[in-house]
């Protein structure tokens, strides 16, 4: 996660950072805390996907991703006030110098945040499979909820499961088993089997480094989708400092 000197986070914000006031702060489940902010655009203005980032201590910032854009919970776009409405998600799980940070805000709280000119990850393919942890929900979600064809698994705490289930019926919430992504991968074979995946044809792979390349290999290897279709992006790794 990125770190670097007081004096260059600074820097980084007095060039990227913009103006952000927290209008609310929910809990939609346990480890789970939900933001809506009203922040200044930054070129381009913003857009569900968006990579931002919060300096959450002199020396560390971290990375996050606006789930939503405008009103209410999928309703995107707007203008005026509304287009400098967002909302981010963000998984409290990992008890990490971000989850700590996130924890503590508060409705009225100000802070800034780091952005630049949106750049969307690449999506493959028509029907997409969306695979993660609880730490990429909000950026999951960004992007495989405008297509009703995608099929999305995610791992998160157990106490999780059944309130996300709850708020979003089509996406697979698997509780977290003996090590990060087994539960995913366990899933994954079985969808398989089952030709689950039959007319896939892209794939976005999100979260725990070690996970994303064993998912990519049986994707791969079984021939199910070439390596080109498969969109990569590490959010934290084994044996690395937490989000």
């Amino acid at each position: 996660m990125p770190q670097a000197p007081a004096l260059i986070g600074k820097l980084a914000e007095s060039a990227m950072g913009r103006r952000a006031r927290v209008l609310d702060v929910q809990h939609p489940a346990p480890g789970f805390v939900e933001l809506t902010l009203h922040a200044s655009a930054p070129p381009g203005g913003w857009q569900p996907g968006h990579e931002i980032q919060f300096r959450v201590a002199p020396t560390l910032s971290r990375r996050y991703t606006v789930r939503t854009v405008g009103g209410p919970d999928g309703e995107t776009g707007g203008s005026g006030s509304e287009a400098e409405r967002i909302g981010v998600l963000a998984s409290t799980e990992s008890q990490g110098p971000g989850a700590t940070w996130v924890s503590r805000l508060r409705a009225g709280t100000g802070t800034v945040i780091l952005a630049a000119r949106h750049r969307p990850l690449r999506e493959t393919g028509a029907r997409r499979l969306y695979l993660g942890d609880g730490s990429t929900l909000g950026t999951i979600d960004a992007y495989a909820r405008v297509d009703e064809q995608s099929l999305v698994a995610i791992e998160v705490p157990e106490p999780a499961v059944d309130a996300l289930a709850a708020r979003w019926p089509r996406y697979h919430f698997l509780p977290i088993t003996k090590g990060p992504g087994d539960a995913l991968f366990f899933w994954l074979e079985r969808a398989a089997g089952e030709g689950e995946f039959a007319r896939l044809d892209g794939a976005m792979l999100l979260g725990h480094a070690q996970s994303i390349q064993r998912q990519r290999a049986a994707l791969v290897d079984s021939r199910i989708l070439p390596r080109r279709a498969v969109t990569t992006k590490p959010y934290w790794s084994t044996g690395k400092a937490g989000l």
